[in-house]
């Protein structure tokens, strides 16, 4: 009766184990998307210093949103006659789990012609964070190319 009794304790013990850390394994956390991305006036990627910039995408979080964030950001390989990056962060979305963001802001005086990295950055509070970038150019007014 003992020999018997060992195995089968054997396996219920390793059973045990084996479930328990399972249960302390991190589950696996979806994360945000962002969809219908749309950038610039006419989704054209191109903003004017001083103007107003479009910026429209569907964000859906895994669980809810933390906050929405933009960074333009100069590229490395590219040559600029002044440093210049622009962030925004929207915390508007908080709590929610999926929402359309919308938005208009214009781009400042100060900023520099050029080429760059152009980030919209959604974090869940979770803790996931998922990005997205896209090129754009910014020009003065002046210097804005016409159209064929």
């Amino acid at each position: 009766m003992k020999s018997i009794n060992k195995p089968i304790l054997f396996v219920l013990s390793f059973m045990f184990i084996l479930s328990s850390c399972q249960e302390d394994a991190e589950p696996n956390l979806p994360s945000p998307t962002i969809d219908n991305l749309e950038i610039g006036l006419n989704n054209d990627e191109i903003g004017v210093i001083g103007e107003d910039f479009h910026l429209n995408a569907d964000i859906l979080a895994g669980e809810l949103i933390e906050q929405v964030q933009i960074q333009i950001n100069p590229i490395d390989e590219e040559s600029y006659d002044a440093y210049w990056a622009f962030e925004l962060t929207w915390e508007e979305y908080k709590g929610v789990r999926n929402t359309n963001v919308h938005k208009h802001f214009d781009i400042p005086e100060d900023a520099v012609e050029g080429v760059y990295d152009f980030l919209i950055i959604v974090t869940d509070q979770n803790g996931t964070i998922t990005e997205e970038k896209r090129s754009i150019t910014i020009y003065k007014e002046e210097n804005l190319p016409t159209a064929p």
